[in-house]
């Protein structure tokens, strides 16, 4: 309410000045002395009468337009709508003129672009009285004309048409706080996925609801978790697909640049880890390690701000609880599947197979590599038979039990062999 009487005031204010310069006081006795003043016709009174109404009716089906017009101002545009009506009525009969009725004037929003809009908002229905054009038609002319440019050219504050794509303004645009300046409408421009990040939030909030709202926008975008880096800047262009470091740096780019917000910061776990933070909000990605329980990831990164949390990939404010790899690259052996595995911190091995993770004991692993390197001399003319079978046992993520028993089964066969050559 507070800013549709701001923008009354301004209407009003604008429309009395330009009144007060187009139709002058009457000159003072003094200055009238030595002329004899032609009093003025009737034919010109009811110009002067009607056109008054129609500069006053002019401003107010403006302002109904663009939905800035109060319980009071319709009335007051009904009432001169009446007497407009009802004095082409009577000058018709008179024949002073002809005319049209001024009920076709719009008072709804026209759809349309925005030169449409424009002349529209001057008023449609003219009433010519004595000859097309005269200077009564003129002035009010005018006057509608500098109505409706005060409106279109407001700013700052009063401004209460902002841009939009289409070169309109829809009524909640014209009631938001928000005034977007040159510099963000470049940004909504250069990346379009920032519209939708920045929907809805109210930028009087303080910082940490800004923040909160465009974290939750993060949730209807569309990303495609694909975990393979893409720059934010192709991110917002529109590419909506990347890993954690794009969504956290497209979080930080989006809140400095567009909403002001410093001391922003990317955090990031360095080492390969495994962690059990489920699915991914994003198409509801499964983890993909463990046929879907755990995730393995050979980084993590996040934005924090005023010690929050904003991981942006989980839609999470808590840290992600982590198994760190006790190394940055993995190490090599020939008895996993891909010759490469990461030894934890808290015991686990894990190891790739094609595009996903496995994870197995390390304490049963390192069981099996000392038992091949104590029978190595005994088992080195079968080892490429032995290592398919421990490579077939990893990739169906066979139990202890089952490692346990081809090492019995290989120890059984090295006594036979060796007692076979004991009896020769």
């Amino acid at each position: 309410m507070k800013e549709r009487l701001q923008i009354h005031k301004k209407a009003d204010s604008s429309t009395s000045k330009l009144e007060s310069s187009l139709f002058p006081s009457p000159q003072s006795p003094d200055k009238a002395k030595g002329r004899s003043p032609k009093p003025p016709t009737q034919i010109e009174i009811a110009n002067q009468e009607f056109q008054q109404h129609k500069i006053e009716a002019t401003k107010l089906a403006i302002q109904a337009k663009y939905g800035n017009l109060n319980s009071e101002g319709q009335e007051r545009l009904t009432v001169l709508q009446a007497k407009m009506n009802s004095f082409w009525e009577n000058t018709g009969e008179q024949g002073y003129g002809v005319g049209h009725n001024f009920d076709n004037i719009a008072t709804n929003r026209p759809e349309g672009s925005s030169s449409q809009l424009n002349r529209a908002a001057i008023i449609q229905a003219q009433l010519t009285i004595g000859q097309p054009g005269d200077k009564y038609e003129q002035e009010a002319d005018n006057v509608a004309t500098a109505v409706v440019n005060q409106i279109n050219t407001a700013s700052g504050e009063n401004q209460i048409l902002p841009a939009t794509e289409e070169g309109k303004a829809t009524a909640e645009e014209m009631r938001s706080p928000n005034s977007v300046s040159p510099q963000k409408q470049k940004f909504l421009q250069d990346y379009l996925l920032a519209k939708e990040l920045v929907h809805g939030i109210d930028e009087s909030l303080p910082a940490d609801k800004i923040l909160e709202g465009l974290f939750n926008n993060f949730k209807n975008i569309g990303f495609k978790y694909t975990m393979v880096s893409k720059s934010c800047e192709k991110f917002l262009t529109g590419t909506r697909e990347g890993d954690c470091q794009t969504l956290a740096e497209a979080f930080k780019r989006v809140a400095e640049e567009y909403f002001g917000i410093a001391n922003l910061n990317i955090e990031k776990i360095p080492k390969p880890f495994i962690t059990e933070a489920g699915k991914t909000p994003y198409r509801g990605i499964e983890p993909n390690c463990d046929d879907g329980k755990r995730w393995f990831f050979q980084n993590h990164y996040w934005v924090t701000w005023n010690n929050k949390i904003y991981d942006v990939l989980f839609l999470s404010h808590k840290k992600v609880d982590t198994d760190l790899a006790r190394q940055t690259d993995p190490l090599k052996s020939m008895l996993m599947p891909e010759e490469e595995y990461f030894e934890t911190e808290k015991g686990k091995v894990v190891y790739p197979y094609r595009d996903k993770y496995s994870t197995a004991e390390l304490s049963m692993f390192e069981k099996l590599k000392n038992f091949i390197k104590n029978m190595s001399r005994w088992l080195a003319n079968d080892m490429d038979d032995i290592t398919a079978k421990i490579h077939a046992l990893f990739i169906r993520k066979a139990g202890a039990s089952e490692f346990d028993a081809l090492m019995q089964e290989l120890q059984n066969n090295q006594i036979n062999q060796a007692a076979s050559g004991d009896g020769e």
